[in-house]
């Protein structure tokens, strides 16, 4: 199945909720002020922030009536205009000509997927790379379990400390196997209760200093996890793990559960940090490199 086959079978709950709106919104295949605001309620309907939308909106009021269907030209408008927003932040954190090794710290709240994701992300690395993962939530049996669950799947070595160890000290202890037997990977996976918590944020600063002091000539990444389906409440998590964390990258999960992937659109025009992956379904191969023109047409329910 192609990429974009796999966004628009997936992203049907927001597509359909977008594009059968705003057909109806433009039914009467005139552009003025009551259809702009009709579409004004479903754009932000969908998380669309405010600022995002004006754009949207502006862009669309200079449609001029013609003899072509107009909803298509609304449609293929906002897909333009939505692609622009997205197209700055794509990256992608697997790059398998890289020869360096990596380390990886994922952070985010509790149930956003993190650590499916890691399995996920570990599944998508190449066979002949040596990968550690290391499970440095040590207060949640139940994820480290998970962790090492995957970890065997894909045949990667695991590392955990005790039960309520210090997380930073076992991130050390991973981080000082990762550079003795010469990794390629070290993945990182990190308690996540509260992203409002002070203590939380203080301990995940701890871990990534500890990595950085030891590892000064490798390149550490800090991923955050954010979970689709809380729609405009993602935007508070970028703020406070970004400012805190210098978030370097952002996977977005369960957008496949959602009618408000609109949300996506608005964290991507408010920061500058790039969006490498994003989750469109429960199998490790669901965890799609992120495309701005391929999320932004199969939203609107346009073809390829």
């Amino acid at each position: 199945m192609s990429l974009f086959l796999k966004f628009k079978n997936n992203l049907q709950k927001t597509s359909n909720f977008l594009s059968s709106n705003i057909l109806n919104s433009f039914k009467n295949q005139k552009v003025n002020n009551e259809t702009l605001e009709e579409l004004e309620s479903v754009l932000i309907s969908a998380d669309i922030s405010l600022d995002v939308v004006a754009k949207l909106i502006n862009s669309v009021s200079k449609i001029k009536t013609t003899n072509q269907d107009i909803t298509e030209i609304v449609l293929e408008t906002l897909a333009k205009e939505i692609e622009i927003i997205l197209k700055p932040r794509e990256n992608e954190i697997l790059n398998e000509n890289n020869k360096n090794p990596k380390i990886l710290i994922f952070v985010g709240v509790n149930g956003s997927g993190k650590t499916t994701t890691i399995g996920k992300i570990a599944n998508q690395i190449s066979n002949e790379k040596k990968v550690l993962i290391a499970a440095c939530d040590t207060f949640r049996a139940a994820a480290i379990d998970q962790l090492k669950n995957w970890t065997e799947k894909n045949h990667n070595d695991f590392y955990f400390g005790n039960t309520n160890q210090d997380p930073a000290s076992v991130a050390f202890q991973a981080t000082e196997k990762f550079n003795k037997e010469n990794y390629d990977y070290l993945i990182i996976d990190t308690a996540g209760r509260l992203s409002n918590n002070t203590n939380l944020i203080n301990q995940l600063v701890k871990l990534k200093n500890v990595v950085s002091k030891i590892n000064t000539d490798t390149i550490i990444e800090t991923i955050l996890v954010l979970d689709g389906t809380n729609g405009s409440n993602m935007i508070k998590q970028v703020e406070i793990f970004g400012r805190e964390l210098n978030v370097s990258s952002i996977i977005i999960t369960k957008l496949d559960g959602t009618a408000k992937g609109g949300a996506l659109i608005s964290i991507a025009n408010k920061y500058e940090i790039p969006i490498s992956y994003v989750g469109l379904g429960e199998k490790p191969e669901d965890l799609s490199v992120f495309s701005a023109k391929n999320f932004a047409r199969t939203i609107l329910n346009l073809k390829e």
